[in-house]
């Protein structure tokens, strides 16, 4: 079930995952760490994506809701597809993990955009990004 939601094929559980918002901070980023390898985003991180043409991405319903019960924000789960080095996005591991690779272009998009929660580093060594 977890990996399901890792790699956001979530249409075969039969359910939205919910993630519960459990530290007492008041602000979101716009891309949201659990505990595992899942991502959260937020309606904007995307839509600069989209606005790119930006590839090597999924997006799925999820849940973000307040420890009290209310629900956060604009917010879809964010699984990168593959390893695949011709794409915007993908593995910086060899597998779904929290973090991933970029493109130049991405990380340019985001960062003009303002797009917060973000750790940006780059790469060493051959790849461009």
């Amino acid at each position: 079930m977890f990996r399901l939601i890792d790699d956001g094929r979530t249409e075969r559980l039969g359910f939205v995952p919910r993630f519960v918002h459990t530290n007492r901070g008041t602000r979101l980023g716009d891309l949201i760490w659990t505990t595992g390898d899942t991502k959260i985003a937020s309606r904007r991180f995307v839509d600069v994506l989209a606005s790119i043409g930006a590839t090597g991405y999924r997006t799925f319903p999820v849940d973000v809701v307040d420890h009290d019960g209310p629900r956060l924000g604009d917010f879809v789960g964010f699984a990168i597809e593959d390893d695949d080095p011709g794409k915007d996005l993908r593995f910086a591991n060899g597998v779904q993990f929290w973090n991933f690779a970029a493109t130049g272009r991405v990380v340019e998009a985001l960062t003009h955009a303002g797009v917060t929660g973000l750790s940006i580093t780059p790469a060493h060594g051959p790849r461009p990004w």
